[in-house]
C-alpha cells in the first residue's frame, strides 16, 4: 500500500527540507501573516507537535495501543494542534525552524529501528477513517501534511 519503510523515509525528508526550505524563505512578516485559520508560524509549530507525536503514536502501534491523539481525528486534531501553537509560541524563525529540525532528527532515528516486518504490519488497531493504522500510515500522513501545507504557503497571496 505504501513504499518501502526506506522509500517513505526519503519521501519524508524530501518532504520536510521543502518545507524547512519554504519558511527560511519567508521574511518574519509573511511567517505571521493569516492564511486563514494560521499563519505560516504556526504551522511551524505543528510540526514540531506531530514530529514528535509521531514518534510516539509509531511507538505506541508496536505494542499494539492506539496512538493517544487518535482521539481527535474526527475533528481534524483541532484540540492536539491548538495545543501544539500553545506550547511551542516562539515567533522567531530560527528558533522555530531549530526545533522542528531537531523533532524531525528524532523521528526519523527511530523510524530506522522500525524492523521492516513492523512497518506495515496490521496490529488490529483501525485508524478513525478505516483501516489499519500503522506506522507506515502514520509516516504517509506527515509526509502528506508536508507537501500540502508547503503548498498552502506557496499558494498565499504575496504582499
Amino acid at each position: 500500500m505504501f513504499g518501502t519503510r526506506v522509500e517513505q523515509l526519503s519521501d519524508l525528508e524530501a518532504a520536510y527540507r521543502a518545507f524547512a526550505n519554504t519558511i527560511r524563505g519567508l521574511s518574519p512578516e509573511t511567517l505571521l501573516r493569516s492564511l486563514g485559520d494560521w499563519t505560516p508560524r504556526d504551522i511551524v509549530a505543528h510540526f514540531i507537535g506531530w514530529n514528535r507525536i509521531t514518534l510516539v503514536g509509531c511507538a505506541e502501534l508496536r505494542e499494539r495501543a492506539e496512538p493517544f491523539y487518535f482521539y481527535d481525528g474526527t475533528n481534524d486534531y483541532r484540540v492536539v494542534n491548538a495545543g501544539f501553537l500553545r506550547r511551542y509560541p516562539s515567533r522567531e524563525p530560527g528558533e522555530l525552524l531549530a526545533e522542528m529540525a531537531a523533532t524531525m532528527q528524532a523521528l526519523v532515528s527511530y523510524l530506522t529501528t522500525v524492523p521492516d516486518a513492523e512497518w506495515d504490519a496490521d496490529t488490529g488497531i483501525v485508524h478513525y477513517r478505516s483501516g489499519p493504522a500503522t506506522p507506515a500510515r502514520c509516516v504517509d500522513s506527515l509526509i502528506r501534511d508536508y507537501r500540502k501545507h508547503r503548498d498552502e504557503i506557496l499558494a498565499a497571496p504575496v504582499g
